[in-house]
This record gives structure tokens, C-alpha cells and sequence, in this order.
């Protein structure tokens, strides 16, 4: 067997890549990344959160959170508002424009999700999911 084909890391990345792709074209026209999705679902799922809590939480760099924030700001799908708690912060809410967005990819997500993982039964799915979750948590 090849090294290349013993590697877990090696293995998983490729894996991503190749769903990463996939979900980037569907999410292209509505300009924005797969990194930038996960943030309107991290705010959807916590409104009033601020850049930290979702730097923090999501393991992105405040430099790259505050670009990717801007990015959706711009694109009107989420609005900054000033923290009653702390005026050096924003809390962040997502719009109706960025719910819309949310909501037609989602279905585009589940739908390469299905694609990527259809060698895996839904027990294996199950397992693979709750593998990563643990893993990714871990870190």
C-alpha cells in the first residue's frame, strides 16, 4: 500500500477538498466562501454574538473574522449593532437577505453532503459524523 494511501490526514483533506469545491460553486453565486456560510450559520444559531464569540467558536483568526464580517456587511447579510454591555463591540444579527441565502443552501449543502458520502451507509454516516465532531473538538 502507498504512504499516501495510509494517511489519514492526507485522506480526510482530500476528502474536504473535494467537497469544499463542490460546495463553493454552489455557493459563488451569491459571493461568498464556505467559511463565510458557516459564519451566517454560527450567527443565525447565536444573534447578538459578537466577532470574538464566532472567532472563538469557529477557530478563525479576529483578523480573518473581521474581513469576513465586513464581507457579509457589504453584501447585506448581516448588520452590526452597538453591545449595550460593551461599546468597544458589535453584536451581530443576520438579515432576512442572509436568512434567504441560508436557507436555498442549505438543501445545495445536505445535497453534496449526500453526493460526498455516498459510499457510507447511514450508520457509517452517523459514525463519521460523531468522529469528527470529537475530533474537531479535541483541538
Amino acid at each position: 500500500m502507498n504512504k499516501w494511501n495510509q494517511s489519514y490526514g492526507f485522506l480526510l483533506g482530500k476528502a474536504l477538498q473535494q467537497m469544499e469545491q463542490k460546495f463553493a460553486e454552489g455557493l459563488a453565486p451569491f459571493n461568498i466562501n464556505s467559511r463565510q456560510y458557516g459564519v451566517l450559520l454560527f450567527i443565525e444559531d447565536n444573534p447578538y454574538s459578537s466577532q470574538k464569540d464566532i472567532s472563538n467558536n469557529l477557530q478563525i483568526d479576529r483578523t480573518t473574522m473581521v474581513s469576513h464580517i465586513d464581507h457579509l456587511e457589504m453584501l447585506r447579510f448581516v448588520e452590526r449593532t452597538k453591545n449595550p454591555n460593551d461599546r468597544r463591540s458589535y453584536s451581530l444579527l443576520i438579515t432576512e437577505k442572509g436568512k434567504e441565502v441560508l436557507n436555498s443552501r442549505w438543501e445545495f449543502l445536505t445535497d453534496v453532503e449526500s453526493e460526498v458520502l455516498t459510499p457510507l451507509n447511514p450508520q457509517e454516516r452517523q459514525l463519521l459524523k460523531d468522529f469528527l465532531i470529537r475530533i474537531w473538538k479535541s483541538l
